[in-house]
């Protein structure tokens, strides 16, 4: 046979431990995929061009894309506000999902004596080949596979689109979110109901993301077990097009909480309704000046 189906966890593997801290695989690639994304867009920014050349032009392609959704999403101001975590969400997301395709990701790593029928191998790392494949410890891991990781990024996201709340509402306006009588008793039981939901968008947002990239790290696996080499190969292009798609549904998820989180209930966006206060001011006060301009002639001719 040429290799055997690896043993499948759904918990990461520890591989060294740093004081209190146990750093697993898919910590360390997490660590990488930041450098990946830092250096992506440090590189064509370091050396920008009033002409920009490949790089730059695909890094500016990127960002502005990202930029014009949050405008037209949450606002000028606020869809400004918001860019930094909806971008950093999305290209950390994006290029910790496609590690998965990339070869020698869990294919390489250390003989794990914990899998059954592993104990004694005399083996201490292999490459993914051969009878043994069964009890490899990959020393890496793509970060989505990990509960933690999208967790983590759940509770990031939940945690910014409070705080977006408090900062531009004010306490008494957050507050309001939930606990309001102006629209009547319904009023103030879809604000309890939204309250209850609030924490739940942790478990919707981190469970769809590690679901479906989880499911795709185990379909790849199998599919190579029974068609090896070849069978894979069509999978590998599903899996760019899950990982980007799953990026982009979490970051836009996390987008659209923030501007909801920064709504008033039964009103507009924040900064529009103010304004529209200033525009509705503004005219009530040039109908004024019109008018009195309009009386003046009156008045002198009347004396």
């Amino acid at each position: 046979m040429f290799w055997n189906l690896p043993h499948i966890a759904v918990p990461a593997d520890t591989l060294f431990t740093i004081g209190p801290l146990d750093v697993t695989n898919t910590l360390l690639i997490t660590v990488v995929s930041a450098l990946v994304v830092i250096l992506f867009f440090y590189i064509p920014a370091r050396h920008a061009r009033i002409v920009p050349r490949f790089w730059q032009n695909v890094a500016e392609w990127m960002v502005q894309g990202l930029l014009n959704l949050c405008v037209e999403v949450a606002g000028p101001r606020n869809g400004r506000r918001f860019f930094p975590w909806v971008a950093t969400i999305f290209f950390l997301t994006l290029v910790g999902n496609w590690w998965e395709v990339v070869p020698g990701i869990e294919t390489i790593g250390g003989i794990s004596r914990e899998v059954p029928g592993c104990e004694n191998l005399q083996f201490t790392s292999i490459f993914l080949t051969g009878n043994a494949s069964n009890c490899i410890t990959p020393w890496l891991r793509p970060p989505s596979t990990d509960l933690n990781f999208t967790l983590a990024l759940a509770i990031i996201s939940f945690i910014a689109t409070q705080a977006y709340g408090f900062k531009l509402l004010g306490l008494g306006g957050q507050l309001g979110r939930y606990f309001t009588f102006k629209e009547g008793p319904l009023g103030l039981i879809v604000g309890l109901l939204e309250l209850v939901l609030e924490p739940l968008r942790i478990i919707s947002l981190s469970f769809r993301l590690f679901g479906n990239l989880f499911a795709g790290d185990v379909l790849l696996l199998v599919i190579s077990f029974l068609l090896p080499v070849v069978g894979a190969i069509p999978f590998y292009f599903l899996e760019l097009f899950v990982g980007f798609i799953q990026a982009f549904v979490f970051a836009f998820l996390t987008l659209i909480f923030m501007a909801l989180g920064t709504t008033i209930h039964g009103h507009e966006d924040a900064e529009e309704e103010h304004a529209a206060e200033l525009a509705h001011a503004e005219h009530e006060r040039a109908a004024f000046v019109l008018a009195q301009k309009e009386r003046q002639p009156e008045e002198v001719s009347v004396a």
